[in-house]
């Protein structure tokens, strides 16, 4: 029988530590430094924020490992991200330290200039009125060829006790057809507003944007350390990465037949449709019929997700009872979409 994934994972690090201890020591980011950044992201199960950290200067990097400390009597860690493509390994947070370690694999290009590196999430759980402290305490940075630089940067970040995003009331939503849903969503947590006080209902959603809404809502459960698989992993903004990955593993979202994510293109409603529906659960029945006025419309991919989501009444369609397949969805149509699958799902 094979080997369990927890013995190659030790074997791994077994061979990468003989490595290390035989080859000479290499700076692989001199001038390296690092930075935290708190966002702050609200879900159903409660006031999240994920601290990004980020190596600035760096060289030649084909693998690190992040040394995190935290307050334990104000933060409970939640889970790990790699930013990147490749291989993590997470290690049980102790006495408020966090081990977080990722490398590269086979012959992928090792890592140079200004990179987001892992996404850590905490969620706030005392001390409304003070701030809760994140320090880097330690990184080690190892070369493409297994040299390796240890530095102490002491890089701290606080968390203070906020509200994400805007919750209204907004000042455009007034008289649309999707208020009292948006309303509803923003009191339970997981989509906002501006900062200008608008919600823009009928802006258009991009396919990361409406990820990341549907881990917020949904707060995936982490299975340890996670990882972006798309050929465009480097063309996903570092504040989509976690949500993105997080989905992926959850089996929520697939790529494109090319390998990629496409993090920018705007989600159309036959892809959300889809979405929806690996949400839901469920077989779906292969001949099943769209009742819609341009069911001819919706392609073979899509009609399964789009008819089911319609009979649960999940979906609804525009004026002239059509679908529109290929129609960018908006914000509204997926904050509403999303509200009524949590409903079907009560």
């Amino acid at each position: 029988m094979g080997k369990s994934l927890k013995q190659r994972i030790g074997i791994l690090l077994l061979a990468v530590a003989i490595a290390l201890a035989v080859l000479p020591g290499y700076a692989a980011a001199k001038d390296a430094s690092f930075t935290l950044s708190v966002a702050n992201h609200a879900s159903m199960k409660g006031n999240q924020y994920v601290v990004t950290v980020t190596g600035v200067g760096l060289d030649d990097v084909y693998g690190y490992e992040i040394n995190l400390k935290y307050d334990e009597t104000m933060l409970v860690y939640k889970k790990s991200a790699s930013l990147l493509q490749g291989f993590s390994v997470p290690l049980p947070p102790k006495d408020g330290n966090l081990v977080f370690a990722h490398t590269k694999v086979g012959k992928a290009s090792s890592l140079s200039g200004k990179v987001g590196l892992a996404a850590i999430t905490f969620e706030r759980i005392g001390g409304e009125d003070k701030r809760a402290m994140v320090e880097l305490t330690r990184v080690k940075l190892v070369k493409s060829d297994l040299t390796d630089l240890v530095l102490e940067p002491k890089t701290k970040a606080n968390i203070f006790a906020q509200a994400a995003g805007v919750s209204g009331p907004f000042k455009d939503i007034a008289g649309h057809w999707a208020k009292e849903a948006i309303q509803s969503a923003v009191e339970s947590g997981w989509v906002s507003g501006y900062g200008d006080g608008t919600f823009r209902p009928d802006a258009t959603i991009t396919r990361a944007e409406f990820v990341a809404m549907i881990a917020r809502a949904f707060d995936f459960a982490a299975k340890g350390g996670m990882t972006l698989n798309f050929v465009d992993t480097d063309a996903i903004p570092d504040w989509a990465r976690p949500y993105i990955a997080e989905a992926e593993q959850a089996g929520m979202i697939k790529g494109y037949e090319d390998g990629s994510f496409r993090p920018d293109r705007l989600i159309s409603r036959a892809e959300m449709a889809v979405i929806i529906m690996r949400l839901h659960g469920g077989k779906l029945d292969q001949h099943a019929k769209a009742p819609f006025a341009d069911s001819d419309l919706i392609r073979s991919w899509s009609l399964p997700s789009v008819a089911a989501a319609a009979e649960l009444g999940i979906i609804k369609g525009k004026s002239g009872n059509r679908f529109a397949p290929t129609d960018s969805a908006t914000r509204a149509e997926a904050t509403a979409l999303l509200l009524r699958l949590i409903e079907v799902q009560k």
